[in-house]
């Protein structure tokens, strides 16, 4: 795995456990079924992986989870002007990691 899939993964890993212990558990088990992938489609394909997370929570559940995810990598890049899309913000760290 890339160190920005990694540390996306993470990032995501912990935004979940903030919004509810155990909804990592349910968004990967929905990732496997839906995309045969797990949190890392997020940094492959951000786009598929708002969609699945729309599909299982809604629009505005979905679009609430994003931005608490880019808060985080906000807070962990140190961000003053973050991104206002997941696919802004991998593009972001794939640059940073060279990916």
């Amino acid at each position: 795995m890339a160190k920005g899939s990694e540390v996306l993964v993470r990032v995501i890993s912990g935004s979940l456990n903030d919004v509810a212990p155990g909804l990592k558990d349910v968004l990967e088990a929905h990732l496997r079924v839906t995309l045969h992938r797990g949190l890392e489609i997020a940094y492959e394909d951000p786009k598929a992986f708002k969609g699945a997370v729309e599909k299982l929570f809604g629009e505005y559940s979905a679009r609430l989870l994003e931005l608490i995810i880019l808060q985080r990598l906000k807070a962990q890049f140190g961000w003053l002007d973050g991104p206002s899309t997941l696919e802004e913000a991998v593009e972001r760290v794939r640059r940073i990691y060279g990916e």
